[in-house]
């Protein structure tokens, strides 16, 4: 799916009523969710697994937000896990899309991985 942005007057919205990133769509295959069961794919110089309470960042289409990670279950390889992420607020998307999963209170690498939205 390809966007543009665009510059749009709304009748009776206010700056202050849309956060940055606010994504306005009549295509019934976006969801919203602020919960995330997904799958990560961390980047092999990611230096450790997730874990449950880890704050974490989702920068998907211009929408950027925190989460915090719920859960998190690998089979055997903690670079490929199912993970669970709430979100501090609803995020737009559609199914198969790819998000970028950042931790940014590292020090260095602050891109962790990808996650497939479901």
């Amino acid at each position: 799916m390809d966007g543009d942005r665009v510059g749009l007057a709304l009748k009776n919205v206010e700056v202050d009523d849309l956060d940055r990133g606010t994504v306005l769509s009549n295509d019934p295959a976006v969801k919203t969710t602020k919960r995330l069961e997904c799958n990560v794919e961390l980047l092999r110089y990611w230096p450790t697994q997730l874990k449950q309470g880890m704050a974490m960042h989702v920068g998907h289409w211009m929408q950027f937000m925190p989460a915090r990670v719920e859960t998190s279950a690998d089979s055997g390889d903690w670079r490929n896990a199912k993970v669970v992420l709430s979100l501090d607020k609803e995020l737009a998307y559609v199914s198969g899309d790819t998000a970028v999963l950042m931790y940014l209170s590292g020090q260095k690498l602050r891109v962790a991985g990808t996650i497939r939205l479901q």
